[in-house]
Formats: structure tokens, C-alpha cells, sequence
């Protein structure tokens, strides 16, 4: 695996790094932060999932930085959190999960004045603390969601808007069948249809017409037959 300095020279390309607002430095083999710098000012998402990360030392000045996933590395007792506080003071998203971190270790996420949601799932020392839920959200007053639950343990869903919700609208209108649009233009069609008669085909129609009512004319000769046929008795 390429180190975090390579990831980082291959995610940037060339670009300048104060346009760059998302960037993924994800399974670097070096398990240390590096490339990344204070240039990137206008960063607000920036993600290092399995980078064998041990400490944060090295994290750079990101004043504009909101989201951070640090997920799956080996942060605990020498996480150095506090970096964050000075680097970052904007983070309002942390992602923690399956690290070895012990509640200890997160004491200086409190001053982050607008952390509000937090994952710290797979972490075998805070699974056994008992009441560390409440524990968590005691100690960062800040915090609305942890771990997908809000404080009382419900299920936070995210919202997606725009283009998703938008689609599902006109999915379910093709499910539920054609509209009155396309009905109005069927009935319309076949109402042409009716009227419109092909020249031989109306001829023969014609012809069905006066057999059907060449029935009332047989009808009407019968007396006329029985007659001359009493008059030749």
C-alpha cells in the first residue's frame, strides 16, 4: 500500500490544495499522518480509514474542517485528541469506530463547541463500560448523536434531499400506472379511430348494415308468400 504522502499527491492532482473540500487519504501503510498540510483551508470532509494510525500527531491547521473519519486504525492511549481542539475547532462529525479507545482518551472532545455527533463503535473498552452511553453525552455536552441514536437511544436516520427524493416520487407514479394524461390521449386516439373509416372497409360495413336489415325486409314479404299460396288452393 502506497504511504498517506503518495495517497495525498495522487487525491490532490495537481490541483490547488485551497480549492479541495473533500479529500480521502483512506489505507495508507505507514501509520502516520503526512502530505496533508495547512493549505487546505477550504477542506471540509477529510477521511484516513485504515491508515494504522496510533496518534494524531501531525494534524494540520483545517480551519474550515466539519466532518473527520478516522475509523478502523489503532487510536488509544496516545490519540493525542487535543490536537483537534487546536486544528480543527469547526468539527461537528467525528467518526471513531473500531479503534481501542477508553473514555479517558476522549475527555478533550468536550472542547469541541460544536461536535454533535460521534462514532465510537467497536471499541472494546467503552462496549464495556457500563452506562457509557450516558457517560459519552455527559461528558460532551455538545453531543446530539452517538453511535446512530440520538440521547434517548432512538435511531437517527440521515436525510437524503434533492435528486434521490425526487426520482422516488416519479417511481412511485409509474408504479401506481398510467395518469390521467395518458388516459385522456388513448380515449383521444380511439376516438379518431371511430371516426375515421378506411374506404372499403366502410363498404363492407355497409353491406352488414342492409343484410341486417334485409332480415326486417324477408319479414315483411312472408304474408305476400302465404297469400298466393292459399289463392293457388
Amino acid at each position: 500500500m502506497p504511504s498517506m504522502v503518495e495517497k495525498y499527491s495522487v487525491e490532490l492532482r495537481e490541483r490547488d490544495p485551497e480549492t479541495v473540500d473533500t479529500l480521502f487519504l483512506d489505507n495508507s501503510d505507514d501509520g502516520k499522518i503526512g502530505g496533508i498540510n495547512d493549505k487546505l483551508t477550504n477542506l471540509t470532509m477529510l477521511s484516513m480509514v485504515k491508515c494504522g494510525l496510533t496518534t494524531l500527531t501531525g494534524f494540520p491547521n483545517l480551519p474550515a474542517l466539519t466532518y473527520l473519519d478516522i475509523s478502523d486504525n489503532q487510536l488509544g492511549d496516545e490519540a493525542n485528541f487535543d490536537i483537534l481542539v487546536r486544528n480543527a475547532p469547526e468539527l461537528e462529525r467525528i467518526t471513531l469506530a473500531g479503534n481501542k479507545l477508553s473514555l479517558d482518551n476522549m475527555r478533550s472532545l468536550k472542547m469541541l463547541p460544536k461536535l454533535s455527533e460521534l462514532d465510537l463503535t467497536n471499541n472494546a473498552a467503552l462496549g464495556l463500560l457500563e452506562e457509557y452511553r450516558a457517560k459519552v453525552f455527559e461528558m460532551i455536552p455538545s453531543l446530539k448523536i452517538l453511535d446512530g441514536c440520538d440521547i434517548d437511544g432512538d435511531e437517527v436516520e440521515e436525510e437524503f434531499h434533492g435528486e434521490g427524493g425526487e426520482d422516488s416520487g416519479e417511481e412511485s407514479a409509474e408504479e401506481d400506472g398510467p395518469g390521467l394524461s395518458y388516459l385522456d390521449k388513448s380515449q383521444f386516439s380511439d376516438d379518431e379511430t371511430d371516426d375515421y373509416v378506411p374506404e372499403e372497409n366502410g363498404a363492407e360495413a355497409r353491406g352488414t348494415k342492409r343484410a341486417a336489415s334485409g332480415d326486417d325486409d324477408e319479414d315483411s314479404e312472408e304474408p305476400d308468400v302465404k297469400k298466393a299460396a292459399a289463392d293457388e288452393e
